[in-house]
């Protein structure tokens, strides 16, 4: 066999092994696209098995301000679908909007049972007239927050609402020592915090260095002011060594100032009052 004729045999058995791999990939493709479809139909046939209607649902939780029927009426208004279709994201986000639910999570149980379980807000302070602070200091607009008469009040001309209630629970920190507890507080337009305790004590802190300035209280309540406390009627605190009480039914007042070379600040000097 010549050389020419030996190419050309060569070439002929190239072709036809192309031939036979094209075809067997086609098959391959082919295969596999039934395979997917069969698998895809399979599903289905389960999915519409498995998809039955939802015969129970349960909203657990320990509700102290939320109306369980407003719960159970948006749970109603999602309940689209079976139990494996029914969308529980959407459903989740749904009572998430509700201004009382601070989380909820939502589970399937098997057979046709959905489980959900709702995390109630804890208001910890009222905000102006229509709204109560969560612990994040989030605002949560009410309609009716009459029965949140008993929450501290904030205020705030200037900054934020979560500003104010982080100022709010690390006053309530530090004013622990002298029992007093905190039922309004306000920053003013000009960034300047007032509080009013609950016996009816104003405290004027001003703006600056609010923390040093409650920590000098409480050391002279400690010595001084505690037996007092139901004559006081204001403390100032924008002094930068001492503070000034002015007294209930009385025109004078004690202005008191704290030994400055003391780390501890324990020597308290009565000046007059």
């Amino acid at each position: 066999m010549s050389r020419s004729e030996q190419q050309i045999s060569s070439s002929s058995s190239e072709d036809s092994r192309g031939v036979v791999d094209k075809l067997m990939d086609n098959i391959s493709k082919i295969m596999t696209l039934l395979l997917f479809c069969s698998i895809a139909y399979g599903a289905n046939l389960a999915i519409q098995h498995l998809d039955k209607p939802i015969t129970k649902v349960s909203i657990e939780g320990a509700f102290k301000y939320i109306d369980h029927q407003q719960l159970v009426t948006l749970v109603n208004s999602q309940m689209n679908g079976g139990f494996i279709t029914i969308d529980l994201k959407a459903l989740q986000n749904v009572l998430h909007q509700h201004p009382w639910v601070a989380d909820v999570s939502v589970q399937r149980q098997w057979p046709t049972y959905l489980k959900i379980n709702v995390i109630e807000e804890v208001p910890i302070a009222r905000w102006g007239g229509d709204a109560f602070l969560n612990r994040l200091g989030d605002k949560l607009i009410i309609e009716d927050n009459s029965h949140l008469a008993n929450l501290p009040l904030m205020t705030a001309e200037f900054g934020s609402a979560s500003e104010v209630m982080k100022q709010y629970q690390r006053l309530t920190d530090l004013l622990l020592p002298t029992g007093l507890k905190l039922s309004k507080l306000k920053l003013d337009r000009l960034g300047a915090w007032r509080i009013e305790t609950s016996s009816g004590i104003q405290l004027i802190l001003g703006r600056n260095q609010v923390g040093e300035k409650i920590r000098r209280l409480v050391l002279v309540w400690e010595t001084d002011l505690s037996h007092q406390s139901s004559k006081i009627k204001t403390i100032d605190l924008r002094y930068p060594n001492g503070l000034a009480v002015s007294w209930k039914n009385r025109k004078s007042v004690a202005a008191i100032e704290l030994n400055d070379k003391s780390d501890e600040l324990r020597k308290v000097t009565i000046i007059h009052g």
